[in-house]
């Protein structure tokens, strides 16, 4: 078999495709071999760059963050001081069509044990220490005087990335309210306000728009 010269360019054409047939089809009714008929290539040659379907979607997550021209560096990000700028962070995340459209087709893939895994892996390598960065600029400009600086950040990506979205499968939408409303009330306690009345709001909307999409529920699960 000939060596892939430009294993770049086949790894972005994959990416590419499958994020037109996951939002086309949705993710659960695309699988592997539609790529591979989309594609043109074998299976094996996905195989080559991608475990699964998993792999894929884990990868078009990724990407998104690394297309934000402010992300990698979060000086850039607008904001007079540390606390405005996780705030900011926050209401973009849950504003952002692309954002949205990239979490409705995440979500189903919690039911996954291997998933899971994944964002708890995700969260602990890359989200809590990218939220830390944050929190020690709040501190260091006086913005926010948290309690526990080290661990704050982590339990926060915890309960906004697994904890909060376990309400989207059971459809209830007074229970995300209060866990949202809860995780408002810890970070006022232990001294990070970063949720605001309106972000409770803009929170909301996002979690209608989500079941909007048609999240499936507890029920749907195999």
């Amino acid at each position: 078999m000939a060596r892939n010269k430009h294993p770049e360019e086949t790894v972005e054409k994959i990416l590419r495709v499958s994020l037109k047939l996951f939002q086309e089809k949705g993710y659960e009714a695309t699988t592997i071999q539609d790529i591979v008929d989309a594609l043109g290539m074998s299976k094996g040659a996905i195989y080559h760059h991608f475990k699964s379907k998993a792999d894929i979607m884990d990868l078009l997550s990724e990407r998104y963050y690394q297309n934000l021209s402010w992300f990698p560096d979060p000086k850039g990000i607008p904001g007079e001081n540390g606390l405005e700028k996780l705030r900011y962070v926050f209401r973009y995340f849950l504003s952002d069509p692309s954002k949205e459209e990239i979490d409705g087709m995440m979500l189903p893939l919690l039911r996954d044990p291997k998933m899971v895994s994944l964002s708890l892996d995700s969260v602990f390598r890359e989200a809590a220490p990218y939220m830390d960065r944050l929190v020690q600029e709040a501190i260091a400009d006086g913005s926010a005087s948290p309690q526990f600086p080290q661990v704050l950040p982590e339990a926060f990506m915890l309960l906004t990335n697994l904890w909060m979205w376990t309400e989207l499968y059971r459809r209830d939408r007074e229970g995300f309210l209060q866990r949202l409303l809860f995780s408002k009330a810890m970070l006022e306690h232990f001294g990070l306000p970063i949720l605001t009345s309106e972000l409770v709001e803009v929170s909301m909307d996002y979690y209608d728009r989500l079941l909007a999409r048609g999240i499936p529920t507890e029920q749907d699960r195999p």
